[in-house]
């Protein structure tokens, strides 16, 4: 009935609203875990997060490293607010991918 079409979102995740005003927000770097040694695997660095069309970027030196349409994104920032960790479907990679952008600090 009532928003047909649209995915919902999962239950921990930012609203929208709040996802969206991370728009050309700085980074110093984006990771990852590899999902078989679990070891931290750079993305990249110097980078921010952008909103192009309907979907998330993470941007890394000119580079988009992690792009998720922003219906299918789950989004939840760090306990101490020093980044976010974005889950959904990379549509550079074409896997579901875990990423953790760090936010560049302010000195």
């Amino acid at each position: 009935m009532f928003g047909l079409g649209k995915k919902k979102k999962h239950k921990d995740s930012m609203p929208l609203e709040s996802i969206m005003a991370l728009n050309y927000k700085r980074i110093q770097y984006a990771s990852m875990r590899d999902p078989d040694t679990y070891k931290e695997i750079r993305l990249g660095t110097d980078g921010a997060l952008n909103i192009i069309g309907n979907e998330l970027h993470i941007v890394c030196s000119g580079e988009s490293v992690f792009a998720c349409p922003l219906n299918e994104v789950s989004a939840g920032e760090l306990m101490s607010h020093d980044g976010i960790v974005l889950k959904g479907n990379d549509l550079i990679s074409g896997e579901h991918r875990t990423v953790t952008a760090f936010y560049l600090k302010k000195d």
